[in-house]
């Protein structure tokens, strides 16, 4: 082999060839992350929901009927790029909470690579498009970024932080910063179709460079998790399609299921708990909404997967689709956070305790799925979502863990839609791609120690249906609710989920750790967990409470919660500012988790150095939009300030004082646990809001930008029509959080000259 000679002049020297650094043959490897989808959802599980893409691609490779993830987003991704458990990579919890205890910092350690990390460095190009939520809160505004796509090793990153967003006017991000969406929903906006462009041109992209270097895209979408959002176009097909509703659907289901093979022909429907009603004891009007919720799920689904199977027939053009690695995923089940009566607007379940307003529910009807909805079905669907399984996402009952998973490589894996039974869990899945790729994981990455593997490679489960291959035995901790599976055994709290005020006062189980029991059940005999044996073998019981506390304690999971509480006083946030004030310019965006902390009340003072001009019109700021949301503006020579809280419109109006240097809103708490707005023009009162006004903790669970002097797409309020931009007058805005000092004009003033 030539070695480097070095002579006097670069003619007169030798060097060796330089080696390509990767394979041109290597496989390409997608991985497909869908969010909230049951194990009864898609058609090549037993659904009726149209969905032929994935159904294609799962006769192209294989579906697993016993593969399980952690019965939430945040750690089931985390245990998919790392392949370890989420508890010991620090993401035992949502993101969105991070506390200060190892196990839920929020922060995957050096030593868990993950697979874009390991591929990249061997040469492949890497691709993060869609929903992320492995960021932690106080890092979604502006950094640190090495918890970002791009600090874990994705070349690039297309898609959105948090656990949702709005379908139609997501918070997009494009590698390290926020954009706006390439166009309005008015226009034909939709996320679902902008991700699918987007990983297109990404793949496009890379292909005019370099036809041969293999491809890592990480492909998550934000359905079918709720908003539930989708064109009529999507929807209306699928009118009266579940009108006979939940109950005889899951029989249907499971007939199809059993037929299929993906459910044994003896396993037994689990038993549809008390807390759910009866479809036939549903009174008309419910039925015909809660069908109507059905419909608007089924035909958001088929919508993504549609989009999905632009990017598979992309794929399929370029002659790659048989090269590619492609696994499918769903994070955890069924989402029952609709509760009982599902919503047109689910934010308030996250936000309140308040009682559904079916009323509210029923005028809201003909908005579900559109811009004006942030939808969700209810908690009935989401058991028949799950069929046949118990229970749903943040249980680790099955219907909490058991999901889908569909594993295709035509020209590495012979198989053609059939089917596996072997017990796995979403850390194998890691392993079985770098086993399959060709990559050995190192001992060393960036200079640090790799932690250990927790899944396995599923190869030979792959190539020989081996029923020795499969694994033997796995912790599960959500929330806490906790279970434990070995060899066919599995031992599951009756813990119940505190997120709502529904299923706390509903669901049947315990509030209490100190009082929680264990069931035990078969699960090879009895799958369904339809029979608790916990009374009979109190040996085996004791065993696997055992073998869970052994995990816990290698996996720290230790400390249990189930509240919001307790996490905030334990919060890992050190990137938080905390300030009081915010001094702001028009043109301005605050993203929420930076932004002013409005629930202990604000002001907000807008400054014209040169007085409010006469006819004065626009927006001053505004956070969120009509589904929640507030915003201070301008128009019909009036000043405004509306709210808009759990579907409910709040309003404050006085006239536009012309000539007033500063013009603004006072929210003030009372005793009561409500507030009073009072606006005001250079500190004297000019105006009252008419009733008190409820404020939640946050706006939106995507992050709701506060913007000064313009809005974003949909507005608060049908008052005006974004942008609706600040009059050039206006120089700043100020808002102070918190208890309020006394308003000192002559410093406000000042600070307004700066601005200039």
């Amino acid at each position: 082999m030539t070695e480097h000679r070095i002579g006097l002049t670069l003619a007169e020297s030798t060097s060796p060839p330089v080696p390509r650094p990767y394979d041109p043959d290597a496989p390409n490897v997608l991985v497909i992350v869908l969010d909230d989808l049951g194990f009864a959802q898609l058609g090549c599980y037993g659904s009726d929901i149209d969905t032929p893409n994935l159904d294609r691609l799962a006769g192209r490779g294989l579906r697993f009927t016993n593969f399980h993830t952690t019965a939430v987003c945040s750690p089931t991704r985390a245990c998919l790029l790392t392949g370890r458990n989420h508890h010991r990579v620090g993401v035992g919890m949502l993101t969105d909470m991070p506390i200060n205890f190892p196990g839920y910092n929020g922060q995957i350690p050096d030593s868990a690579g993950t697979l874009a990390q390991y591929l990249g460095a061997e040469g492949w190009a890497t691709f993060a498009v869609g929903k992320w939520h492995l960021t932690p809160r106080d890092q979604r505004a502006a950094g640190p970024y090495n918890t970002w796509p791009t600090g874990v090793g994705f070349d690039h990153y297309y898609g959105f932080l948090n656990g949702e967003t709005n379908q139609w006017t997501p918070q997009l991000i494009r590698d390290q910063t926020y954009i706006e969406p390439p166009a309005t929903p008015e226009e034909g906006y939709h996320l679902d179709a902008d991700l699918a462009d987007q990983a297109i041109d990404y793949l496009r992209g890379l292909r005019l460079a370099d036809p041969n270097r293999p491809f890592m895209m990480w492909y998550a979408t934000g359905t079918p998790h709720a908003p539930h959002q989708a064109p009529p176009e999507w929807i209306d097909p699928y009118a009266g399609r579940f009108d006979r509703g939940w109950d005889v659907w899951r029989e249907e289901v499971l007939a199809r299921q059993k037929e299929m093979g993906v459910i044994p022909p003896d396993v037994d429907l689990s038993e549809r708990p008390e807390w759910i009603e009866p479809w036939d004891e549903v009174e008309p009007d419910r039925q015909r909404l809660y069908a109507r919720m059905m419909e608007v799920y089924a035909g958001f689904l088929s919508h993504a997967d549609h989009h999905i199977g632009r990017v598979l027939r992309y794929l399929e053009s370029t002659g790659e689709a048989d090269n590619t690695v492609v696994a499918l995923i769903s994070d955890n089940g069924t989402s029952a956070e609709g509760g009982p009566n599902g919503s047109w607007n689910q934010i308030r379940h996250y936000i309140s305790d308040e009682a559904d307003d079916l009323n509210l529910e029923l005028a809201h009807y003909d908005d579900l799925g559109g811009f004006r909805s942030s939808g969700h079905y209810p908690w009935g669907w989401a058991l028949a979502g799950n069929t046949p399984f118990r229970r749903w996402k943040r249980y680790t009952f099955e219907g909490g863990v058991r999901d889908p998973l569909i594993l295709s490589w035509p020209s590495g894996i012979d198989a053609r839609g059939e089917l596996r039974h072997q017990y796995s869990h979403v850390t194998d899945v890691m392993p079985t791609i770098l086993d399959l790729v060709g990559v050995q994981p190192p001992a060393e990455f960036g200079g640090v120690e790799q932690m250990s593997f927790d899944g396995v490679s599923m190869r030979q489960i792959l190539e020989d249906d081996d029923p020795e291959a499969a694994r033997t035995s796995q912790y599960y901790e959500c929330w806490g609710s906790r279970a434990m599976y070995h060899l066919g055994w599995k031992a599951v709290t009756n813990h119940v989920n505190q997120l709502t005020a529904a299923e706390r006062d509903a669901i049947i189980g315990s509030h209490d750790f100190a009082d929680d029991e264990w069931e035990l059940f078969d699960t090879v005999a009895d799958p369904t967990e339809s029979h608790n044996l916990a009374e009979s073998d109190p040996e085996k019981l004791a065993e696997m409470i055992e073998l869970w506390n052994a995990e816990a304690d290698r996996n720290g999971v230790l400390p249990l919660d189930d509240t919001a509480v307790n996490r905030i006083a334990h919060m890992y946030a050190p990137w938080m500012s905390m300030r009081s004030r915010y001094e702001l310019v028009p043109g301005d965006k605050v993203h929420e988790a930076a932004g002013p902390l409005q629930f202990g009340g604000y002001r907000a003072v807008a400054a014209f150095p040169d007085g409010l001009p006469e006819g004065a019109a626009g927006v001053i700021c505004e956070q969120g939009d009509w589904i929640a949301g507030w915003a201070l503006f301008l128009v019909d020579g009036e000043i405004r300030w509306v709210a808009v809280v759990h579907g409910r419109e709040y309003r404050a109006t006085a006239p536009a004082p012309t000539g007033a240097r500063f013009v603004g809103a006072v929210v003030e708490p009372t005793d009561g646990g409500l507030f009073t707005v009072t606006l005001t023009a250079d500190d004297a009162e000019i105006g009252q809001g008419a009733q008190p006004v409820p404020l939640p903790t946050n706006w939106a669970p995507d992050g709701a930008f506060l913007t000064v002097g313009y809005g974003r797409p949909f507005p608060v309020c049908d008052d005006y029509e974004p942008p609706f931009e600040a009059p050039e007058a206006m120089a700043s805005l100020t808002i102070e959080t918190g208890p309020l000092p006394p308003f000192d004009f002559d410093a406000e003033m000042a600070h307004a000259m700066r601005h200039q």
